[in-house]
């Protein structure tokens, strides 16, 4: 009886420390922190977005011919690579690469509108 109360408490155990391993991955700490550059194609403007130390993105796009901004929001994965939605559809995507140089590029598109174009940056 005894041992099958000690098995399960053991399978539990065990799989309890190996989702805590992956979960425990680190994500670069030369990603964390404030960046910003411009963005240009159809529209044209600035962007700014702060990485937490779990790669989530959060920021503001902002146009230069309408002052409106729009919010950035997704995650960046430990190599860098940046997912992230303007506004809050799903039909407007900012997408690209944060780099260890400090340095970033990518793309953004607009669905809805029919837009789309390329975007630089840096770290600050």
């Amino acid at each position: 009886m005894k041992k099958l109360l000690i098995l399960p408490l053991f399978m539990f155990l065990l799989a309890s420390s190996c989702s805590t391993d992956e979960q425990s991955e680190e994500f670069d700490s030369n990603l964390v922190g404030n960046w910003s550059g411009t963005y240009s194609g159809d529209d044209r403007g600035i962007w700014t977005v702060t990485v937490s130390d779990t790669g989530r993105v959060t920021g503001t796009a902002t146009s230069a011919f309408t002052s409106d901004s729009q919010n950035i929001n997704g995650q960046v994965s430990s190599s860098g690579s940046l997912s992230a939605t303007l506004g809050n559809t799903e039909d407007r995507e900012f997408v690209g690469q944060l780099g260890q140089n400090n340095q970033a590029s990518g793309t953004w598109v607009d669905n809805g509108r029919d837009q789309n174009g390329s975007w630089t940056g840096q770290k600050n």
